[in-house]
């Protein structure tokens, strides 16, 4: 990314972070209603985009393509125009994409995990399940972390209708236990007064070579230096109904302390690097500052609206027992991915900037519940965020081509907490005028 905005794009992940990490389970993803087939009925590739395109909500193609083997202005041509867009259909040399062909079970699972945008790497921090010269090991890497259930032997045989149906449901849709869990944990969330969120998270990238090679040598050995440090977060919260939250916020070089009090937001820096924020926030004497009616939003409605968020066709969750849940999906914005985040004006800039530069999101992860009250325990999500350079500001183009994050979240002490108190020294914290962001400010 651009070295000048880079503490302003912190900023904004911070936040983009702290949303990921709470417990709310509001996904209630159609459930596909699919029909077995008789079993050894062969199905085309044709017939398989038609089954992709009614399982998943796939954004609109801007554009037309035109296939030599696909009549124009055909129902099969708006899907392929879809599948083109999405990714998952590349063409070939000759302008053709075999729509009478029979599929293949290489071709299935590469199809499901395109519209599904899982990433083309390998997954961070996971373990093989293919050789790594399989053509298929980076996907399967990412399916076995959600405990997807498939037959990596063979890939070259044809797959039954049959076969497909199931891998569909299996995939892009959310089955029917998985969905009662979901029911029950919203409902007993619905009951909460107080938790506590602990958070490790972390951030990791792909990089852009050919824009780091047109960086000069200064800010280039900058970048790889803050590369090879790496970057994560260690963050903490509190949240009591209705109206009050507190955080610590560990980032390494910085240290942030914040409480919402109503309206009012409390901030304090443990430790900062010079020139990150403004002089006002470096001559309180207390070390606190204070902005008065800065937060603007509901406590409530934030939690109702945290990740992972209600993405019907578009993100699928599976049970795996013993009150377990994993899931996987597609989201076309940051904006989907965090909708209350469009009111915090401290990174509206920041999602509205990126948006332009974002070709998918794809998002994965686990959720245990507790057994009997069916709340959340822990959580490890995944957020993968490819970079569309062909849309990139020439004058600012993206240092990476993908970036992910990965929270790993430990839920406790519900109904724990009745009321946060502020400190002494915060209640003598020097007052700032609201200016929309100045809980999180560069000088740069």
């Amino acid at each position: 990314m651009d070295m000048k905005k880079g503490k302003v794009v912190t900023a904004g992940m911070i936040s983009l972070a702290m949303l990921i990490g709470t417990p709310t389970l509001n996904v209630l993803a159609a459930e596909s209603a699919a029909v077995v087939q008789p079993q050894g009925e062969t199905l085309t590739r044709g017939e398989f985009f038609k089954m992709l395109d009614q399982a998943i909500d796939l954004p609109k193609a801007k554009g037309k393509n035109t296939y030599k083997d696909v009549p124009q202005g055909s129902e099969l041509s708006e899907i392929v125009n879809k599948l083109q867009a999405a990714g998952a259909l590349q063409g070939s040399n000759d302008d053709m994409v075999r729509p009478d062909s029979e599929l293949k079970a290489s071709e299935a699972i590469a199809l499901i995990s395109s519209v599904l945008g899982v990433p083309s790497a390998f997954v961070p921090s996971g373990s093989p399940l293919l050789d790594s010269k399989h053509g298929a090991s980076n996907i399967a890497s990412w399916m076995k972390s959600v405990k997807v259930d498939y037959n990596w032997n063979d890939l070259d045989r044809t797959i039954t209708k049959q076969e497909a149906q199931a891998l569909v449901k299996q995939l892009l849709s959310t089955s029917s236990d998985a969905r009662k869990l979901l029911e029950e944990s919203w409902k007993a969330q619905q009951q909460i007064k107080s938790f506590r969120v602990q958070s490790d998270i972390s951030f990791d990238g792909v990089e852009n070579q050919d824009a780091l090679n047109k960086l000069p040598a200064n800010e280039r050995k900058e970048f790889e230096e803050m590369r090879k440090k790496g970057s994560s977060i260690k963050a903490e919260a509190v949240y009591a109904m209705p109206d009050s939250m507190y955080t610590k916020t560990d980032m390494g070089n910085i240290e942030i302390e914040q409480y919402v009090i109503g309206k009012d937001i409390y901030t304090k820096y443990g430790k900062v690097p010079e020139g990150f924020m403004d002089n006002r926030f470096a001559d309180s004497p207390s070390g606190w500052v204070k902005v008065k009616d800065a937060f603007s939003l509901d406590m409530k409605a934030i939690i109702e609206q945290r990740i992972p968020l209600q993405q019907e066709r578009k993100v699928f969750y599976r049970s795996t027992g013993e009150g377990q849940l994993v899931f996987q999906g597609r989201i076309d914005t940051l904006s989907e991915l965090a909708p209350v985040m469009r009111d915090m004006q401290a990174i509206r800039g920041v999602i509205e900037g990126a948006e332009k530069n974002i070709s998918t999101i794809y998002i994965q992860g686990t959720i245990n519940l507790e057994p009997k009250t069916k709340l959340p325990i822990d959580s490890s999500i995944q957020i993968v965020i490819s970079l569309n350079e062909n849309a990139a500001d020439t004058k600012e183009k993206m240092l990476l081509k993908q970036m992910t994050i990965t929270q790993n979240t430990k839920y406790s002490d519900y109904n724990a907490t009745k009321k946060i108190d502020l400190p002494e020294a915060a209640k003598n914290a020097k007052e700032l005028p609201a200016t929309g962001g100045n809980t999180l400010v560069s000088k740069q």
